[in-house]
């Protein structure tokens, strides 16, 4: 579902909304190359079912776009530049990485059967060449962010940094203190339907129809965590006080999810998904991993299309309606031996300008699925992500 992409993205770029504190043109160099990359992806296959496969998302009806080895399916992709080019290669086999092709990704779906439901078992790999930067140099900046904020006021905020003035053009924007915790709030604005039309109009229908909360700590830490979270067309990052060099460097984080969602009146709550991240660092190589680790409670109700109880949704959809929810989460946590369900794990061995950044994922999906967002979600245009990506890397550049 793609709110939780742009919850996991505003996340994910909030440490950079004051990179007055820190610049760090290795980061915006990197950032700048993995945003083209995907960018490429996003426009060379627009309308293509390979840009689904290529993020590790396969559907039935896109099969035909695998390569056919055996009983699996195989997509290799590689990205190679020329000038101020990129050129794209597809095969059935991985692709190795080198300076002049630096980004590659190779997928395998192998069909089997979950419980009789017809599934896919992934595996995803993703190498990069790229700049000396680890996510251990972003934890610092998170650190210095919030003393910053913490210290300053909305409008010196703005002020200070590309990305805070490009969000604030969209959004109303609001720095708000209570005691010791910091409110961060963004609500969509009228400017956001002058610039971004389509991105406002998936953005304010999405948050009529989903109401999410995630909270992120370390352990034994829950009344310290970060909650990110709407209220309607409200983003709300709270962030609460915590002791000096407490996000330096954490080795472990905790991510709970919450959504309920009601879409054409069938309403489904979610209570509680869990995810887990380790952080390691040996010699020269820096590790992330992460894997789900708690099954949410689920209900299901509401009447679909106002007329339908949700067992009619079985009309719509490839089995029971709480069947198919809870076997969902089943192979997101547990997978479908038991041992593991969707997880990930990333490999950043530093050397300078010649850094690899391998990525190995593995996952387990329905082949069939319910896709209530799908019919909605054409690309935008102009593209609200891309300028976002722009206003990051100024700001960690410094200009």
């Amino acid at each position: 579902m793609n709110m939780r992409r742009h919850a996991y993205l505003l996340l994910l770029t909030f440490p950079l909304i004051t990179d007055c504190v820190r610049k760090n043109p290795q980061a915006a160099d990197y950032f700048e190359k993995y945003f083209k990359y995907q960018n490429f992806i996003q426009t060379e296959f627009k309308d293509d079912p390979v840009r689904n496969i290529l993020y590790g998302n396969p559907e039935r009806d896109g099969e035909e776009k695998f390569y056919k080895k055996d009983d699996n399916y195989t997509l290799a992709f590689r990205l190679s530049e020329e000038g101020n080019r990129y050129k794209k290669e597809l095969s059935d086999s991985p692709y190795p990485v080198f300076p002049e092709s630096p980004y590659s990704i190779f997928i395998k779906a192998e069909p089997t059967e979950f419980y009789t439901k017809p599934i896919y078992k992934i595996t995803r790999t993703v190498e990069m060449i790229s700049p000396e930067i680890s996510v251990f140099d972003v934890f610092p900046m998170i650190e210095e962010t919030v003393e910053y904020l913490r210290k300053s006021e909305s409008s010196k905020v703005e002020e200070s940094s590309h990305l805070q003035k490009f969000l604030c053009h969209q959004f109303d924007c609001e720095l708000r203190k209570e005691g010791n915790s910091i409110f961060l709030t963004y609500t969509i604005s009228e400017r956001m339907k002058e610039q971004f039309p389509i991105a406002y109009k998936k953005w304010t229908k999405r948050l009529n129809q989903v109401a999410f909360r995630f909270q992120l700590f370390q352990p034994g830490g829950f009344d310290k965590g970060w909650e990110f979270y709407n209220e309607g067309h409200k983003l709300i990052l709270g962030i609460p006080n915590s002791p000096k060099g407490y996000w330096s460097s954490p080795k472990t984080l905790y991510l709970r999810t919450y959504l309920f969602i009601n879409i054409y009146g069938l309403k489904i709550d979610i209570r509680g998904l869990g995810y887990t991240l380790k952080f390691s660092r040996t010699g020269n190589t820096d590790t992330v991993s992460g894997y789900y680790s708690k099954i949410p409670e689920t209900t299901i109700g509401g009447r679909f299309l106002s007329i339908f109880p949700p067992g009619a949704v079985n009309f719509f959809i490839p089995g029971n309606m709480e069947e198919y929810a809870e076997g969902s989460f089943k192979l997101l946590v547990e997978g479908s031996d038991g041992k593991g369900g969707t997880r990930f794990e990333t490999r950043t061995k530093r050397n300078g300008n010649k850094t690899k950044v391998l990525l190995t994922s593995h996952s387990e999906i329905f082949r069939d699925r319910f896709l209530p967002f799908k019919s909605s979600d054409e690309d935008d245009e102009p593209a609200f992500f891309p300028e976002l990506g722009k206003s990051i890397i100024k700001d960690l550049r410094g200009n």
